[in-house]
């Protein structure tokens, strides 16, 4: 597995837990289970990272396409209903559609 692949997910995910927070607040609780998923995923990668255990990095990987599915499906609701506010979550949605590409590629 490349490690640095992983490495950018990482940062990924920091900035997506910022980004998240500020669209957590904004959508509120319903975009729990997205924000438990990008907590869970950004410390089983870190611990992937640091260890260099490939079995931890195999379940980050799990973890980071979980964070984009309930990203997507959690915001689903507001894109669909309330358009007008839909941009608010672009930067968001953005950095988390970056996290299954490079996934991929750092299995391969």
């Amino acid at each position: 597995m490349e490690l640095s692949y992983q490495i950018i997910i990482l940062s990924i995910l920091m900035s997506g837990m910022v980004t998240g927070f500020i669209t957590f607040r904004m959508h509120g609780m319903r975009l729990a289970p997205h924000f438990a998923a990008l907590i869970t995923a950004f410390i089983a990668t870190l611990g992937g990272v640091v260890t260099g255990n490939i079995w931890v990095l195999y379940v980050a990987v799990l973890l980071q396409f979980a964070v984009v599915i309930t990203a997507f499906t959690q915001t689903w609701a507001v894109l669909r209903y309330n358009f007008q506010t839909a941009p608010s979550y672009a930067p968001h949605l953005a950095l988390v559609a970056l996290i299954p590409v490079l996934a991929i590629v750092s299995v391969i």
